[in-house]
């Protein structure tokens, strides 16, 4: 039986370039128009007139947020620019910004100032072509544009890269999962200040299907295993496609390469080609090194971004941090890939209080797990960091948590989540690792 002890004191008074990537656990949006501030990380890339300074009337190609200095695009969108045209801005609709440039305090904040998200628009440095685009023509590449200067705001958290291949299942063949689209919901965006976004859920086609419309004198140069095809139609050049993995991160699995738009259903044409895709995972390396400019082959075999995540007792100290709007009590709340696949979230639960005066809050708790299981991540979500959380006794079946919230007169609410791994199936794999490793040991000593 999970265990939750809850005790609040109320007394009355007249919240890495890749480590840190969207983490989102509990949000699961439904397809069509999002009502809520998310995927802050989705841009739009101008081209602006060289003489009377105007953005291009018609094509209005999608970036992605990956670290906040370089957003992700197309190949041909950066360097195929139209004519009369240079490189403008990239442009981020619902700019979500912190406090600091708000230029609010926390008091402000918790008496029930807003603020609200900025369109921001960023200047780009410098433009990265892959080599396979410049050398041999592949134009279903990608391309990296370095900003100005960094993203300030700590709310603004890039998507994550992917890991490992979300599309090819353990069987070595195409998943059968749906996949999240995300987009501007106006083909042309002009007024970032109300534009929306939707989301969609696509599904893999055959991979041949990509090619049965194609021209064989005008062949997709490159490996064809870095292109996908899915359902659906009148995708956007550049918009995203992703996958929400059990820890919550959300990866960039492709990016469309734009197309033909959705047929007329009253008009009975030949159906267009299918929606094409390009495969983030293959790129994943180069994207890292021309990023940070490390070398691909210093990269650890289950974090393809260079950390490798230390596994000790000192959990306590290590790794308490903020991630945008999430406080992660714990080293491990940060794990990915294989380094999270002994990790699942038993509680959850959102707190929401309404004072009717000024009120200081202290919400104290202990959180207990099942029998032979041990907590060793505790996350707290938080609209503002209105509190500085607290956790020990990690890597243990039971934890402590508190969290303080400085004076507040409005609506506040927060949620906490844990996360535990097995302990009896650690020790059974360590012990199975060492039992074999003795067995080598002896036969080795046998045979000499």
């Amino acid at each position: 039986m999970w265990r939750v002890v809850l005790s609040v004191i109320f007394s009355g008074l007249v919240v890495c370039q890749f480590f840190d990537c969207h983490d989102d656990p509990n949000f699961e949006p439904d397809e069509g128009p999002l009502t809520e501030l998310q995927f802050t990380w989705l841009g739009a890339l101008q081209y602006i007139h060289v003489k009377n300074g105007t953005p291009h009337y018609f094509r209005v190609p999608r970036v992605v947020l990956i670290s906040r200095q370089f957003v992700l695009s197309t190949a041909v969108d950066a360097a195929h620019i139209p004519d009369g045209y240079a490189l403008g801005n990239v442009v981020f609709g619902d700019y979500e910004r912190d406090e600091a440039e708000c230029k609010v305090s926390i008091e402000e904040l918790a008496a029930g100032v807003e603020c609200e998200p900025a369109v921001l628009l960023m200047p780009i440095a410098d433009v990265l072509l892959h080599p396979e685009y410049k050398h041999f023509g592949t134009k279903t590449s990608i391309a990296l544009l370095k900003l100005i200067t960094t993203i300030k705001s700590t709310y603004m958290v890039p998507a994550c890269l992917p890991f490992k291949n979300f599309l090819v299942g353990k069987n070595g063949k195409q998943t059968s999962e749906k996949i999240y689209h995300v987009d501007f919901v106006s083909d042309v965006p002009r007024d970032f200040l109300d534009e929306e976004k939707e989301v969609s859920r696509l599904h893999l086609l055959p991979r041949e299907l990509c090619y049965l419309y194609e021209n064989p004198t005008n062949a997709t140069r490159g490996p064809k295993n870095r292109m996908a095809c899915t359902t659906g139609c009148g995708f956007h050049s550049g918009s995203p496609c992703l996958v929400h993995e059990h820890t919550g991160h959300w990866s960039i699995v492709s990016i469309a390469q734009g197309g033909s738009p959705c047929p007329d259903p009253l008009r009975t044409r030949r159906p267009p080609s299918p929606p094409r895709h390009t495969l983030i995972h293959p790129y994943v390396p180069w994207i890292t090194a021309a990023i940070t400019g490390k070398a691909v082959g210093a990269f650890a075999k289950d974090d393809p971004f260079g950390y490798v995540m230390p596994r000790s007792s000192i959990y306590d100290i290590l790794g308490h941090s903020w991630v945008g709007h999430w406080w992660m009590g714990g080293l491990r709340c940060h794990d990915r890939g294989e380094a999270a696949q002994d990790l699942f979230k038993f509680y959850h639960e959102v707190f929401q209080v309404k004072p009717v005066t000024f009120t200081y809050l202290t919400y104290y708790m202990e959180v207990s797990s099942a029998h032979e299981t041990m907590i060793i991540c505790v996350k707290v979500g938080m609209p503002y960091r209105l509190g500085q959380p607290k956790v020990w006794q990690l890597d243990s079946p039971e934890v402590k948590v508190q969290v303080p919230v400085v004076t507040f007169s409005n609506l506040y609410k927060f949620q906490i989540e844990a996360w535990a791994y097995n302990s009896t199936e650690s020790e059974t794999s360590s012990e199975s690792s060492s039992t074999v490793e003795s067995v080598s040991n002896e036969a080795g000593a046998e045979e000499g």
